[in-house]
C-alpha cells in the first residue's frame, strides 16, 4: 500500500511538468506565509542556511537526474526539490523585505509636538471628516532622528490648501499604531509597517507652509488634485467621489452609504483600481490603435500592427497607473496586464496560467507581505479561475463563434458576462467570508448589469477624459462618466436592497481559507482522476468551521471596553469608546446592532435564561457568567475589595501583578494590557485566556504593544 501511494505521488509530480511555473508561485507564497506565520523573528544566519541548503539540495538532485538517464523517480525528485527550494526562497524574500521596510514605530501616545515634514500625499475625506496628510522627511522637536518614524499619517480637521511637495510645520499629537482588536483579527501594525508609517496622529493647529513645492517640476499629486477639483466642478457630488477614484485612485471622498451599497452588492471591486480597470483601459486602446493602423495599407502590409497596438496599450496603461495614487494593488494590476500585452508582442497567448504564475512570482518577490492581503488573494483567485475557464472552453468557443451571426454573438456576450461573473464570484467568496465575514448574494446579478456599463461607458470615458483634459475639453466626457456612475450606484443600491442581499457569518478559521485554496488549486492544476483529491481539503475546510470555538468575552487593548456574548445578544460595557473595535467584534460574532445591550450604570440585568448576571454600581461591575466571576472598575481601593469574590479583575488603571496577594485571581490592568493587548476569554470548566501577544508573537512590527502611556 505504501508503494502504491508513493507511486501515485510520483505520477502526480510528473503530470505537473507543464504547471511548474504555477507551482513555483504557489511555493513562493507558501514560503512567505510561513515566515509571516512565525511567532518570532528568525535569525539571518538561520534563513541563509535554509535557502543555501535547499538550493544545494536542488543542484544535487539535478546532477543526479542527469546521471540517471532521466528516470521517472529522479524526475519526481527534481520537481519536489525544486518546489522546496522555492518555499525557501519565498521565506527568504519575506525576511529581506522586512529588513528593508524597517521603520521605527512609536510606542507611546505623545504630548503635543511641533513637527516639520514634507507632504508625500494628501486625501480629502468625505463630508467634514477632514484631510489625511502623509508626511515624510520628518523633524520632531527633541527626538533622535534614529528613533523618528520614516513616515506618519495625520488627520487635519481644518480646511487646508497644502499640496504634495510642500514642507510644513504643524502641532500634532501622535498615537502608536493599533495592534489587532482581538486575537486572530487583522494586524494593522503589520500593514502600516510595510508602508513605512510609524505613527498616526491628528493636527492641533493649521499646517504652516515653510517651504512650498517646486511648481516648476511635474508633480503627480498636484495633477491629481487638479483633476479632482475639475471633476467636482463638473460632476454631481454623489458621483464625483467615484469618478475621482477611477481617475486618480483617491477613494476617501466616497460616502459611507455608497461604500456600504457597493460592498453589499459585490461591486466594490469596480471602484478599486485593479486588473479589471487596467484591462478595460488596455482593451479599447489596443483595438482602436489596431483598427486605425489596419486602415492604412502602407503600415498594415509592412509592420506588425497587432504588436504595435499592444505596445501602445502598454504605454497608456503605464501612464494611467503612474497617475493614480500608488499602491501595491495598482502596481500588481499593471504587472498582470503588462505581462499579457508583452505576451501578445511575443506571439504568445495572453490568457495563460503561466502568465498568471509569472505575475504572482514577481509580486511575491517584490512584495511578499501581500500574501496575506485580501486584494492579492481575491485578485489572483479570480484571475486564475477565469484563465482556467478560458483555457477549458477555448476550443468549444472558437467553434461556436466561427458560424455565429450578430444575434448569436450578442447572446454569447451576455452568457460570457454571466459565466465570468459567476466564476469570479465563486472564486472570491471564501476570501470575502474569511476577511469580511460577508459575501454578496446577488453579486452575479449586479456584475452582469454593471460590467457592460463599466466596460462600454465608464472606462472609455476615463481614457477620453484624460486625453481631453489638457485642452479643457473634457467636461462632456466627465458628465457621461458621471451618468454611468449614477447608473452603477443605482444598480448597487437596488441589489443591496433585495431580500437576503448579504450573507454573513461568524469569523472563520484560517484553516478554512487554506484548505479551500488548496481545493481550488487542485481543481485548476490537476488532471484526470487527480482532481478527486480536491474533495479532501474541501471536507477539512468545512469540518474546521464546526470545530472552531468562539470566545465568550472580549476585552479591548486598553481594557476600557468589554463585550460578553450569550446565545442571542452581546452585552457591551460602553458604546461611547472604541467604536471601531466593537464593530469588528460584532462582525466576528455575526451579531446585529439591534442585539447589543449596554451594561446598566446602576442595577442588574440577566444574561440569557441562566443564572448569569451583570451587576453595576458607581464603583464597579460584577459579571457572574457560566459559573465564573469577573470584576470591572477603575478605582483602586474598590477593586481591592473584589479580590475575595472575583476570578478575573479587569481595569484600565495601574494594578500590580500581586494586587490580590496570594489569592488565585487573574489581574489585568494597564501594565498587563500594555504587554498582552486585547483578550479573548472562553468559559467552560476553567477560564481559557487568549491574548493578542500570544497570537502575533514578537516580530519587528509589534515588539511592544504599549498603547496609551504618556511620554
Amino acid at each position: 500500500m505504501k508503494f502504491d501511494v508513493f507511486m501515485a505521488f510520483q505520477d502526480f509530480l510528473i503530470s505537473q511538468r507543464n504547471n511548474l511555473l504555477m507551482w513555483a508561485s504557489i511555493c513562493l507564497g507558501l514560503g512567505s506565509a510561513i515566515y509571516f506565520g512565525l511567532h518570532y523573528e528568525p535569525s539571518g544566519f538561520t534563513t541563509a542556511s535554509l535557502v543555501t541548503g535547499c538550493i544545494a539540495f536542488f543542484i544535487f538532485v539535478y546532477r543526479l537526474y542527469l546521471r540517471q538517464e532521466n528516470t521517472s523517480l529522479t524526475l519526481a525528485g527534481l520537481i519536489l526539490s525544486g518546489l522546496i527550494m522555492f518555499i525557501a526562497i519565498g521565506f527568504t524574500a519575506a525576511q529581506i523585505k522586512t529588513d528593508i521596510a524597517y521603520t521605527p514605530l512609536i510606542q507611546y501616545e505623545t504630548r503635543p509636538l511641533m513637527i516639520e515634514g514634507m507632504i508625500d500625499h494628501r486625501e480629502d475625506q468625505e463630508g467634514k471628516k477632514g484631510t489625511l496628510l502623509f508626511l515624510s522627511h520628518l523633524k520632531i522637536e527633541k527626538w533622535d532622528k534614529q528613533k523618528t518614524p520614516i513616515k506618519i499619517r495625520i488627520t487635519v480637521r481644518q480646511k487646508t490648501d497644502v499640496t504634495a511637495g510642500d514642507t510644513i510645520k504643524v502641532l500634532v499629537k501622535l498615537t502608536p499604531l493599533s495592534p489587532p482588536v482581538a486575537p486572530y483579527s487583522y494586524d494593522f501594525k503589520r500593514h502600516y509597517f510595510f508602508d513605512s508609517i510609524g505613527a498616526l496622529g491628528y493636527a492641533l493647529s493649521s499646517p504652516e507652509i515653510i517651504s512650498p513645492s517646486d511648481k516648476g517640476l511635474l508633480n503627480l499629486e498636484t495633477i491629481r488634485k487638479s483633476i479632482s477639483n475639475h471633476i467636482q466642478s463638473v460632476v454631481p457630488a454623489r458621483e464625483a467621489g467615484i469618478v475621482s477614484a477611477l481617475m486618480t485612485g483617491e477613494r476617501a471622498a466616497i460616502t459611507d452609504e455608497d461604500w456600504d451599497a457597493l460592498r453589499a452588492s459585490g461591486l466594490a471591486h469596480i471602484i478599486s483600481i485593479s486588473g479589471l480597470h487596467v484591462a478595460m483601459v488596455a482593451a479599447p486602446v489596443f483595438f482602436l490603435i489596431r483598427l486605425l493602423l489596419s486602415m492604412i495599407p502602407f503600415i498594415a502590409l509592412r509592420f506588425p500592427i497587432k504588436k504595435i497596438a499592444a505596445g501602445f496599450a502598454l504605454l497608456i496603461c503605464c501612464l494611467y497607473v503612474g497617475l493614480v495614487v500608488p499602491s501595491v494593488p495598482t502596481t500588481r494590476a499593471l504587472l498582470m496586464t503588462g505581462i499579457a500585452l508583452i505576451a501578445i508582442m511575443l506571439d504568445r497567448s495572453p490568457f495563460s496560467l503561466r502568465l498568471v504564475a509569472f505575475s504572482a512570482i514577481l509580486v511575491l518577490l517584490i512584495s511578499p507581505e501581500s500574501i496575506w492581503s485580501v486584494s492579492f488573494q481575491m485578485s489572483f483567485a479570480a484571475v486564475a479561475a477565469l484563465v482556467a475557464l478560458a483555457e477549458f472552453i477555448r476550443p468549444y468557443l472558437s467553434q461556436i463563434y466561427a458560424d455565429a451571426g450578430w444575434i448569436k454573438k450578442g447572446l454569447l456576450f451576455v452568457v460570457g458576462v454571466v459565466l465570468t461573473s459567476t466564476i469570479a464570484s465563486i472564486a472570491t467568496a471564501p476570501y470575502s467570508l474569511y476577511h469580511f465575514q460577508q459575501v454578496a448574494s446577488y453579486s452575479v446579478l449586479a456584475n452582469t448589469l454593471s460590467v457592460p456599463i463599466s466596460g462600454l461607458m465608464i472606462m472609455p470615458m476615463v481614457i477620453i477624459s484624460f486625453a481631453l483634459m489638457p485642452f479643457g475639453l473634457a467636461d462632456w466626457s466627465l458628465i457621461i462618466m458621471g451618468v454611468g456612475v449614477n447608473w452603477l450606484l443605482d444598480i448597487a443600491k437596488w441589489t443591496a436592497g433585495l431580500s437576503g442581499s448579504v450573507i454573513t457569518t461568524s469569523a472563520l478559521p484560517q484553516l478554512f481559507l487554506v484548505m479551500l485554496s488548496i481545493a481550488g488549486l487542485t481543481l485548476i492544476l490537476a488532471t484526470g482522476w487527480f482532481r478527486a483529491f480536491a474533495l479532501l481539503p474541501l471536507i477539512i475546510a468545512f469540518i474546521s468551521i464546526g470545530m472552531m470555538g468562539y470566545p465568550d468575552i472580549l476585552i479591548s487593548n486598553e481594557g476600557t471596553v468589554i463585550a460578553i456574548k450569550d446565545d442571542q445578544n452581546v452585552y457591551l460595557s460602553t458604546s461611547r469608546k472604541e467604536k471601531f473595535t466593537t464593530e469588528t467584534w460584532l462582525k466576528r460574532w455575526d451579531i446585529k446592532p439591534e442585539n447589543v445591550i449596554i451594561f446598566p450604570k446602576q442595577g442588574q440585568i440577566k444574561l440569557g435564561n441562566e443564572d448569569n448576571t451583570i451587576s453595576c454600581d458607581p464603583a464597579a461591575c460584577r459579571i457572574n457568567f457560566m459559573g465564573h466571576h469577573l470584576s470591572i472598575g477603575n478605582r483602586f481601593y474598590d477593586l481591592k475589595k473584589e479580590c475575595h469574590w472575583a476570578d478575573v479583575i479587569i481595569s484600565d488603571i495601574r494594578l500590580p501583578n500581586r494586587f490580590c496577594g496570594d489569592k488565585n485571581v487573574k489581574i489585568f490592568g494597564y501594565y498587563q494590557f500594555k504587554k498582552t493587548g486585547a483578550l479573548a476569554l472562553s468559559l467552560s470548566k476553567d477560564i481559557k485566556i487568549e491574548t493578542v501577544e500570544d497570537q502575533i508573537g514578537l516580530r519587528p512590527w509589534n515588539k511592544n504593544l504599549s498603547i496609551s502611556t504618556k511620554k
